[in-house]
């Protein structure tokens, strides 16, 4: 699954240097964003699904709808990903307010796994992190990544 793949990885949670024009944000949970996309996500989104303080800095644990992936025909939903504020400083655009896209996904059993792991926090932009989710799909023999249909029904 695609969260083991993020908890494992240690070259995947290298740390990127956040962008020198990082403007602060007042983030919430339930929020959706705009972002600056990938050339084959546009119309992507990310939602802030919640928020938590890990050695005395915030985790954002977001989800990311409309992404495509190799492999994989349909646009596709991560249902977590636990981000910097630094990757969301350099990455979302415009909030979306009332954004409905991301009905049905839960992602409480996704956190508690990533705490038990102890799993790292993503920096960089997100479409470097969906780059880098992208490379280790192409290497995977399954795809991990839910079409945004089975999400939505």
């Amino acid at each position: 699954m695609i969260k083991r793949l993020l908890m494992l990885s240690p070259l995947f949670l290298a740390a990127f240097p956040a962008a020198a024009e990082a403007r602060p944000q007042d983030y919430a949970e339930g929020q959706v964003w705009q972002y600056a996309t990938r050339a084959q996500d546009a119309g992507s989104l990310v939602k802030i699904q919640r928020i938590e303080m890990k050695d005395g800095r915030p985790v954002y644990h977001v989800s990311v709808i409309g992404a495509h992936f190799a492999g994989v025909s349909e646009a596709g939903v991560l249902e977590h990903l636990p981000v910097s504020e630094e990757t969301l400083d350099t990455s979302v655009t415009r909030q979306v307010p009332g954004a409905p896209a991301f009905a049905g996904i839960a992602i409480d059993a996704d956190i508690a796994e990533w705490r038990a792991q102890q799993g790292g926090v993503l920096n960089g932009s997100l479409a470097q992190v969906l780059n880098n989710v992208d490379a280790m799909l192409s290497a995977q023999a399954a795809p991990v990544v839910r079409s945004v249909s089975t999400v939505n029904s």
